[in-house]
């Protein structure tokens, strides 16, 4: 009889363990569900806001000069979409806009970009000055407004749902880089200035790559041979000491300090509508 008591004693305290054990782990489920659906909330919001920006400041048009055709490679011609981009309402919303960021692959890319008095304000705050995780598309602080740098730094997040510059990783890969080689920046003197990838390259936060300015032609040469060393691929696309570019940057979720970099050289320059 005192065997048997033993036994259904430990038996008792191993049901009560056992229901700690599962009530804790119906607490963890709980509480990261909580916290998960919160998460995509937030971005939810930040993709309703940057969705509703575009539709009131953005008139599309076809750009009949920019229609890339591969007819004699059995491919589709593309067409790249100019934007006709009402920076007036923007102002009124943000006075900090410099200018609007666009890919026609991946389209998700389609951000008004802002400049803030340093580079801790647009990292947790949206155009409409909201708080959210998503951020901006924001200028480095340290560079001039209107593009006319040696080396522009642009930076975005890398969203988990693709959203802001998530989208970048996807150009990790020299198949997706040879379909979609060409990023546009509209400017709010109307004019639509085109950029060729020359590199994609992934460095740490503390990387050469970072330098924004430069006090030589050599001094620049020698920065721009470190990029095309350090990129994953031979773009073959040739810069040199004129060449004006625009270096995107967004984080690889791997490290803290790791960086994904796409580096584009300025290759054109329209005035939209003319």
């Amino acid at each position: 009889m005192k065997e048997n008591g033993r036994r259904r004693g430990g038996r008792r305290k191993t049901n009560v363990a056992s229901t700690i054990v599962l009530v804790i782990a119906i607490g963890v489920f709980v509480f990261s569900a909580y916290k998960l659906i919160g998460i995509y909330t937030e971005y939810r919001k930040g993709d309703k806001e940057y969705d509703h920006i575009a539709e009131e400041v953005i008139e599309t048009q076809i750009s009949e000069n920019s229609e890339q055709t591969k007819e004699e490679e059995g491919e589709p011609a593309k067409v790249h979409t100019t934007l006709k981009v009402d920076f007036d309402k923007l102002r009124k919303t943000n006075g900090d806009v410099v200018g609007w960021i666009q890919f026609d692959e991946p389209k998700k890319i389609n951000y008004p970009i802002v400049k803030g008095s340093d580079n801790d304000k647009y990292l947790t705050r949206t155009f409409e000055g909201k708080k959210n995780s998503s951020g901006s598309i924001f200028m480095d602080a340290g560079n001039e407004g209107d593009f006319s740098d040696s080396n522009t730094f642009v930076y975005g997040h890398n969203m988990k749902n693709g959203s802001m510059f998530g989208q970048l990783r996807k150009f990790k890969t020299k198949e997706y880089y040879e379909q979609n080689p060409y990023f546009y920046i509209y400017t709010p003197d109307g004019k639509e200035v085109k950029y060729q990838i020359f590199a994609v390259c992934i460095v740490e936060d503390t990387s050469k790559s970072y330098t924004r300015f430069f006090n030589s032609d050599e001094e620049y040469l020698d920065y721009l041979d470190y990029i095309k060393s350090v990129a994953r691929f031979d773009t073959g696309v040739e810069v040199n000491a004129g060449s004006q570019i625009v270096s995107l940057s967004t984080c690889t979720n791997v490290t803290e300090t790791q960086r994904l970099l796409v580096h584009g050289v300025k290759v054109g320059e329209t005035v939209v509508g003319e």
